[in-house]
């Protein structure tokens, strides 16, 4: 679909799920969004993600998709693909589907790049051991969907700067943690096009599945439903939607890539129960910096597991 705004790259795979019949043929879609945005995952509480206010005074919508996955920054620097195939026609396994989407993904960064690309997990892109690309999947009505994207470039500072955090403490431990385990094509040197990703990325769905991809356009039914569609995933109901839901009163650690977490979470050391931020790698804390700012209590800490540390 080439450079669209931002809402629309995520009001068309909708609304292809949501009249997606098994009559209706499987769909990728590539594009990439002219604008900046935010998103939600499904399951999200809004607060416990991004600071509205900080949003709101830069400028950058926030919408809210309705498959899984964590908040993410999107914006021009980024290629996306979403996969929309009927029910019955990926296996029943999730973990399976993701394999079968993703690895064309692989295969493209093979193809062009020096690198080791490869999917780790059920469902993480990873060039170099670091992660490329933001995934997200589920369901929408009798549409099986996997969403993902390409970084050529990331804004790291912008992106820190739109979470909701419970200290600054937390926001420069998760903005260094990117840095670590995030990787861009720019990073690696790439002068390659959007353009000529997307066509091998073709090419290698093409490969995989063993069937021509035939290129088409949206129908009446569908251009209207997305603008209908786009006001949703945009609406104060929608995004507040999550607020009263059981068990989200919590804020869920942030996720950065795959076994890398920040924690903002109580710890008991002797009896003292003390308030911290914590990096955790492989259940491992990596870093830490404590309400009390006992240094010599947060150098001991490094290392140990962080459910052994936890209230």
């Amino acid at each position: 679909m080439g450079q669209i705004p931002g809402w629309q790259t995520q009001a068309v795979y909708h609304t292809v799920a949501e009249l997606m019949t098994e009559d209706t043929p499987d769909t990728i879609i590539i594009s990439q969004p002219s604008d900046t945005y935010v998103c939600l995952g499904y399951h999200q509480k809004l607060d416990h993600v991004f600071d509205r206010q900080t949003c709101e005074e830069m400028e950058i919508p926030i919408l809210r998709r309705k498959v899984g996955g964590g908040g993410t920054y999107l914006d021009s620097s980024q290629l996306f693909y979403q996969c929309v195939f009927h029910k019955s026609r990926v296996p029943t396994n999730s973990d399976k589907v993701y394999e079968q989407m993703l690895t064309p993904v692989v295969n493209t960064l093979k193809h062009f790049f020096d690198v080791k690309a490869e999917l780790v997990g059920s469902h993480e892109v990873e060039m170099n051991g670091k992660r490329i690309a933001g995934i997200g999947g589920g369901q929408i009505g009798e549409a099986s969907i996997v969403v993902g994207n390409f970084l050529f470039d990331f804004d790291f500072d912008t992106m820190a700067s739109l979470w909701s955090v419970p200290n600054e403490i937390f926001r420069e431990l998760a903005k260094q943690a990117m840095k670590d385990h995030i990787i861009t094509l720019d990073d690696i040197g790439s002068m390659m096009s959007m353009e000529k990703i997307a066509n091998q990325l073709i090419e290698e769905f093409e490969k995989y599945f063993n069937r021509k991809l035939n290129p088409g356009g949206m129908t009446i039914n569908e251009i209207e439903r997305a603008g209908e569609m786009g006001a949703f995933l945009r609406s104060d109901s929608f995004l507040n939607s999550m607020d009263d839901r059981d068990g989200l009163s919590k804020r869920k650690p942030l996720k950065i890539a795959r076994n890398v977490f920040i924690h903002y979470d109580e710890i008991d050391i002797d009896g003292e129960k003390v308030m911290g931020s914590f990096r955790v790698e492989n259940g491992k804390i990596h870093s830490i910096k404590l309400d009390n700012e006992n240094s010599v209590l947060e150098k001991k800490l490094v290392g140990k597991t962080f459910e052994s540390v936890k209230k």
